[in-house]
């Protein structure tokens, strides 16, 4: 009796999908990281917006700069 084997080359099948996978968990992660960053300056504009002037004073902000503070984080 003889023996029939068959093979199926599907290496280039597992890269490209390794290529799709690792780029969509790359973003996957970008996008936590982006979303955990907004919640850090949402958190620093909520407390700089509840100091009084004279407290935001001796950080030496104005209320028209806590927005950019909180951006940029200083």
């Amino acid at each position: 009796m003889t023996d029939i084997t068959y093979r199926a080359d599907t290496s280039g099948m597992v890269a490209h999908g390794t290529t799709i996978f690792t780029r969509v968990a790359i973003w996957c992660g970008q996008f936590v990281d982006g979303a955990r960053e907004g919640q850090q300056i949402a958190a620093r504009y909520h407390e700089l917006s509840r100091l009084s002037g004279p407290d935001l004073a001796s950080r030496g902000l104005t209320r028209k700069a806590i927005a950019r503070a909180a951006l940029t984080g200083h």
